[in-house]
């Protein structure tokens, strides 16, 4: 703004000292008119008129681009307005969401079906749960659909063999695998150094992967979420995958996924191994 004041000043400081100089008179005819007027009011007059030209010719243009800017504003506030019902919608459903969760963990816990220190489903409940779902997925499958049913168990070890450390890498755990994973997963826990998932839907590599990204997440987060500096964690992935449409017997499935876990615990530290029943 102060850059045009000053170039205007300029100007109108240059067209009087051009106009002071240049006092002569000139004839002007135009058709049947005659004038006579100072060399400097001629071109100042010929620059005026073509200033006023151009700005004519720029009307168009310039009405066109603010009443465009004026349309596109009008969108955005319409699109504003849509986000933000959208995200009162979204947080309307979380909220009854986080309710009907909070909802859900206290009749459960009212029933005493809760591990303690983790705050997920008791082991002891693994059996009769995936024995419910085959039952459920054998009926699917007649209907034609073919689901698979995995069970990852994980074996989640501080590096210090001290107890108190061991809860509280549990509680961290059961925290943050259940929030890094994707429905429809179940989660058991035994209270001790394992962490039980039940998977549906997916095929055993992917099922591969899946556990792998857990994995990944755990040893990557658990140490930023424990009170004091520890060493790394060890977390082991053993897994059973089978087609819920076979008749297999849930005791099988678990007792498959443990053995995987042992052979992952031999191989190494955080190992991943998932077998298949056929």
């Amino acid at each position: 703004m102060r850059l045009y004041v000053v170039s205007a000043l300029v100007i109108a400081f240059l067209a009087i000292l051009f106009a002071l100089q240049n006092t002569n008179l000139v004839t002007i005819q135009l058709f049947i008119w005659e004038y006579q007027q100072s060399l400097a009011l001629v071109l100042l007059g010929t620059l005026a008129i073509g200033v006023i030209l151009g700005l004519l010719v720029s009307v168009p243009t310039v009405i066109r681009r603010n009443v465009r800017i004026l349309r596109l504003q009008t969108q955005v506030e319409s699109l504003l307005q849509q986000i933000e019902e959208r995200t009162q919608a979204v947080q309307s459903e979380a909220q009854k969401t986080t309710a009907l969760h909070q909802e859900y963990e206290e009749k459960l816990n009212q029933l005493g079906l809760l591990e303690p220190t983790t705050a997920l489903l008791r082991q002891d409940l693994l059996p009769t749960a995936i024995a419910s779902q085959l039952q459920q997925y054998q009926t699917q499958s007649q209907e034609g659909a073919s689901p698979t049913l995995g069970v990852l168990l994980f074996k989640v070890l501080p590096g210090a063999s001290d107890g108190a450390a061991s809860q509280e890498m549990m509680a961290a755990a059961a925290q943050l695998l259940p929030a890094r994973s994707q429905p429809p997963t179940r989660w058991y826990s035994d209270g001790q150094s394992r962490l039980i998932a039940t998977v549906t839907g997916l095929p055993p590599k992917a099922l591969t992967l899946y556990a792998e990204e857990l994995q990944t997440a755990a040893l990557k987060e658990l140490p930023g979420l424990l009170a004091g500096p520890g060493s790394e964690p060890q977390v082991a992935v053993g897994g059973a995958i089978a087609e819920a449409s076979r008749a297999i017997d849930s005791h099988l499935l678990i007792q498959t996924a443990e053995q995987a876990l042992e052979t992952a615990l031999q191989r190494g530290r955080n190992r991943v191994k998932i077998s298949q029943l056929t």
